[in-house]
């Protein structure tokens, strides 16, 4: 093997009862490469890097780092080795402050005592974030209380201050809109400036071909190729992906838009959006986008969970709701899949089985016993339409692949046969045959008869999925957009607080 290899991953097998889920994969990045790491769901990307993260060890092969055959890794050599994970999955402490969370093992010292200032650690926190990453966030503001995107940001920094020799980026830009996506890429190729190893995990095919030097393929647990990615396009990508030409990925809308199911007056909540109006009607999918902060995330778990709303109303099916939390609103037909998958949208350690019926229990029980030969069917149904791949119904949820979970969270939805979905980031981190197949699903939603609120930062499935787009800029809606000649990039002007001037594509 070459002696400019950082990290050597060869003939690496890992088994799981019944799964065989890496066999004799190799796997080298070089100091100061950007390395694209690619494959469905369920290829064995998160396993490859499981392993490389100490959390499983390898049946059969060798990791090498800087040319040095590596015991078995264990999370803390792993640190030590200065090989750093900015996951897809924010791993975060709700209530710590945005300081003690950057600085959580690593407190600056400000005495000779080594005694922590509070206000000076604050004020160090927001200008390492501001110089680092590009983000202005206060010091002491909770966590918890932070966009997930801004959680996702706070955690990059966090790793560059740690001086790292490799650092793995998986889908990093799930969450976020295309100028802090922009701003990212700008760090990543800092980073390889420094000569520190990159491995990049997307399923942004578009971004994986921008920002890398190299590309590996995965399928079924083997690797395909290790390519260049100058000269290569999306479609060859694919095609080593998936085996196959993947077509169209959005239906045809042809839809019967019916009566008004959902209408929104005025809506208010402090710090987050104002006087906020709009329609979605059965059989309707709209949109709803902006930057990071803009209050459209936030605008969707209002409608589930209307907490903290101080002004407007929500009707739905012609009647006011004065009250409404995510109990009732499920009672109503309402169903919520949040953009956060692993802490609201799965129970971790419940089967696939309990989380597709969690939503949908009366359906499959009678006097409060569940009939389990009656959800078992029903969960056999959905794993099979949505080809959810698990060993079995009864697998635990958290060991699917993150593209699988979230297949689980929609078809818990689809269980319940909802009137109205809200669907916050519905493809996040899924592949590319996954996302074709959850749009048909979406469209299918809307053909037979339900409203659709799509949350998206992905400005290609917003114009192919929606018949209409709102657009939210500080918190307020600025423009509905519709038209079959609709473009992202005239979508991507009103996000950044621009006005069309072409009334074919305005609706106010």
């Amino acid at each position: 093997m070459s002696e400019d290899y950082v990290l050597e991953m060869i003939s690496i097998d890992k088994e799981f009862p019944g799964v065989k889920a890496l066999q004799n994969v190799n796997f080298q990045l070089r100091a100061g490469e950007i390395h694209g790491l690619i494959g469905e769901n369920g290829a064995g990307k998160s396993t490859l890097m499981k392993i490389l993260a100490g959390i499983y060890s390898q049946d059969r092969g060798e990791i090498r780092f800087r040319g040095h055959i590596q015991a078995p890794l264990t999370p803390r050599l792993v640190k030590k080795l200065g090989i750093h994970f900015i996951h897809q999955e924010r791993y975060v402490v709700s209530y710590l402050t945005v300081a003690e969370s950057l600085f959580l093992g690593i407190e600056p010292a400000y005495t000779p005592l080594k005694l922590i200032k509070r206000r000076s650690m604050e004020r160090e926190a927001e200008r390492v974030l501001k110089e680092t990453v590009g983000v202005s966030i206060p010091g002491n503001k909770l966590v918890g209380d932070l966009t997930v995107g801004e959680q996702q940001l706070l955690q990059i920094c966090r790793a560059l201050l740690q001086q790292p020799k490799v650092i793995v980026f998986d889908e990093p830009t799930a969450v976020l809109a295309k100028r802090e996506a922009e701003q990212l890429f700008k760090i990543i190729r800092e980073l390889r400036k420094k000569e520190i190893g990159i491995i990049y995990i997307s399923h942004y095919l578009g971004e994986i071909l921008d920002i890398c030097d190299r590309i590996t393929v995965l399928r079924n647990g083997v690797k395909v190729n290790t390519i260049e990615a100058k000269g290569v396009t999306i479609e060859d990508i694919v095609y080593m992906m998936a085996g196959r030409h993947i077509d169209d990925q959005f239906p045809s809308k042809n839809r019967n838009i019916g009566e008004i199911l959902l209408d929104i007056k005025g809506l208010t909540r402090a710090a987050l959006f104002r006087n906020v109006s709009f329609q979605i009607r059965s059989g309707e999918i709209v949109g709803i986008t902006g930057l990071m902060g803009s209050g459209h995330t936030g605008l969707g778990m209002a409608i589930f969970d209307n907490y903290g709303i101080t002004d407007g109303s929500i009707e739905f099916e012609g009647k006011r709701l004065s009250r409404i939390n995510p109990e009732r609103a499920v009672s109503l037909g309402m169903g919520y899949v949040h953009e956060d998958r692993r802490n609201l949208g799965i129970i971790q350690n419940m089967s696939v089985r309990e989380n597709i019926t969690l939503a949908s229990l009366k359906d499959v029980s009678k006097g409060g016993v569940i009939n389990a030969a009656r959800e078992s069917q029903k969960a056999a149904k959905l794993i099979e339409k949505l080809e959810i791949r698990t060993p079995s119904q009864e697998e635990a949820v958290n060991y699917l692949s993150g593209g699988n979970q979230q297949k689980v969270v929609i078809a818990k939805w689809l269980s319940s046969r909802a009137k109205l979905y809200i669907l916050n980031q519905p493809t996040a981190a899924v592949d590319v045959g996954a996302k074709a197949e959850i749009y048909t699903l979406i469209s299918q939603m809307a053909e037979q008869g339900a409203g659709v609120l799509l949350i998206s930062q992905d400005l290609q499935e917003l114009v192919g999925l929606c018949d209409r787009i709102l657009v939210m800029y500080r918190g307020e809606i600025i423009q509905e957009l519709a038209g079959d000649n609709l473009t992202t990039d005239q979508v991507m002007v009103c996000m950044m607080g621009g006005n069309l001037n072409d009334s074919g594509n305005n609706n106010e």
